[in-house]
Formats: C-alpha cells, sequence, structure tokens
C-alpha cells in the first residue's frame, strides 16, 4: 500500500441515507397540514374526557414546588488530615482529631481574607467521622460515602483505602506502557459525521414514526400504560433502596452569621479524641430541610 493525497469528498454513504429519507419527509409538512384540515373540519363534534385521576393528580401539583425547595444552592467547607495545612505530619502518616478540626473550621468562618466566605444570616450543618485507626477510619468513610457522596470525603475514602494496602501495592512495579497510549474503544464521530449523524437520525426518527401505522391506536394506548406503570414501580423501588441507608456521624444543626457560627462550634463539646478525623461544614442561605432530616 503506498500513501496517497486526497481532497475531502461527502460520502456516498451519507448521501444515500439522506436521499432516500427525504422521499418521505419532505411530504410530511403537506400531509400534516391537510391532516389537520380535517380535523378542524370535525373539531365540534367530538369531546374528550378528563382522566379518572386527573383531579386527584391536580390537586398534588405543588409537590413539584415542595420538591425543588430541597434542592438548595450553597458550598460545603472540609478539613482533613490530609489537607495541606490542616493535618499534623509526622513520620507514622498525617493525623486530625476532632478539637483540631472544630477549630480549622471555626476559624475559617472568621477569614475576613477569603473572598468567597458566606455572609449574613445562614443555615448550616456540621458533620464529622472520626476513628482511632487508619483501616477502621477507611471502612467507615467508605460505607458513608456509598450514601452521602460528598466530592471531599469520597477524595479522602479513596485515599485512606488506598493507605491501607499500601504496604502490600508499594513494591510492586508495573511495566511502562510504550508511548503513544491506546485509549479505550469508543464511537467515532469526529465532525462532519456528528453532525450529519445528528441531523439524519432527525429524518429517521420520522420515518419510523409514519411507519408505525401498522400498530393500531388502542395497542399504542395499551403499550404506553404499561411503560408507564412500570416507569412508576421502578421508581419507586429506586426510592425505596435509597432508604436504607448505612453509617452514622457526629452531626450538628447550626444557624446565623458566620461569626455566630464560628462561636457555637467552638463552644460545642469535642466528640472524642482520635487521631483520624474529617470534617464539613454544609452552608446555605437557605433552610437544608433535606440534609438536616438526613444527618441530624
Amino acid at each position: 500500500m503506498a500513501w496517497q493525497q486526497s481532497s475531502l469528498t461527502w460520502p456516498h454513504s451519507a448521501a444515500s441515507i439522506q436521499t432516500q429519507a427525504e422521499t418521505v419527509t419532505a411530504e410530511v409538512g403537506n400531509t400534516a397540514a391537510q391532516a389537520a384540515g380535517q380535523l378542524e373540519a370535525i373539531a365540534g363534534k367530538v369531546t374528550f374526557q378528563r382522566h379518572p385521576l386527573s383531579t386527584e393528580a391536580e390537586a398534588l401539583l405543588g409537590l413539584r414546588a415542595e420538591l425543588n425547595a430541597l434542592l438548595q444552592s450553597g458550598t460545603v467547607l472540609t478539613v482533613s488530615p490530609y489537607m495541606h495545612q490542616i493535618g499534623s505530619e509526622l513520620q507514622s502518616g498525617r493525623y486530625l482529631n476532632p478539637q483540631q478540626a472544630i477549630n480549622h473550621l471555626a476559624g475559617k468562618l472568621r477569614d475576613q481574607v477569603d473572598a468567597h466566605r458566606p455572609a449574613g444570616e445562614m443555615h448550616g450543618i456540621a458533620i464529622m467521622l472520626t476513628a482511632s485507626q487508619l483501616f477502621e477510619f477507611a471502612k467507615q468513610l467508605t460505607e458513608l460515602t456509598a450514601v452521602l457522596n460528598l466530592p471531599d470525603w469520597c477524595q479522602v475514602a479513596r485515599f485512606t483505602s488506598a493507605l491501607t494496602t499500601n504496604e502490600q501495592t508499594k513494591l510492586h512495579q508495573p511495566a511502562a506502557i510504550v508511548q503513544p497510549r491506546f485509549k479505550p474503544a469508543a464511537a467515532l464521530n469526529a465532525q462532519p459525521l456528528r453532525a450529519a449523524s445528528s441531523a439524519m437520525r432527525t429524518q429517521l426518527a420520522t420515518l419510523a414514526s409514519l411507519a408505525d401505522d401498522k400498530t393500531t391506536v388502542i395497542d399504542k394506548l395499551a403499550t404506553l400504560a404499561t411503560k408507564r406503570a412500570q416507569r412508576l414501580a421502578f421508581a419507586s423501588d429506586q426510592l425505596n433502596a435509597l432508604k436504607s441507608l448505612q453509617g452514622s456521624v457526629w452531626s450538628m444543626p447550626l444557624s446565623g452569621s458566620p461569626h455566630s457560627m464560628s462561636t457555637m462550634l467552638t463552644a460545642s463539646t469535642v466528640p472524642g479524641n482520635h487521631p483520624y478525623t474529617i470534617a464539613s461544614l454544609l452552608l446555605s442561605h437557605q433552610p437544608l430541610t433535606f440534609f438536616e432530616e438526613l444527618l441530624c
């Protein structure tokens, strides 16, 4: 085989698909307009009844607003033994006890230099996990982050899990990979194929919809009813699975200005003196109802 220089040419395979699809899709607009005219002619002779559950559903439409009220914006402030200028570094490892964690969080709430420090009346929740042994700390974090996946906590969970196996794995040196590296297989959908595919899929979806006339309206409604029931059952199962919670943390609800929250933290009773501790503050200007009920 020899190399040759080629000019870009629109692929015949893509052009063929488009041409065949447009022999039908080009007529969709005119056909739809004719069908709409026929429906308008008989509109006065047709009446539609509401769904039997329509009234009950309408009375519960306010639940969406209640759900949206649980989704608040805010910030999460975390301290752990492995953060720069936070943990105590010794030859045997890095350590942070509960009192040090509280002091760092309380001090940060008073940090006037930080431009992103929240101001005004706030709602907050302080949470803490502490353990006497690294293995126990890693186990508790792994269990807890399966439910409460705060990014900083997940990062510390991965790091501590790695530390517990370092003695067995630190001497293992895998062979170096020769460059360049193979990337995982993925769709070869670079432009212009991606844009052409997106446009032609609209045409092909229209063809599939038009060809679906072989299924009667009654059969379609029956299929839709079955899919809706299955989807609702799946959503209910997912929610019930989320209720199977594992893990525990120390927690304390807070409210007021950052300065007053700092005072409340400083005056709080320290939960033990274990050397492995991670603690966070969840802060928002809106009530953190969901997390307060989850954690406190």
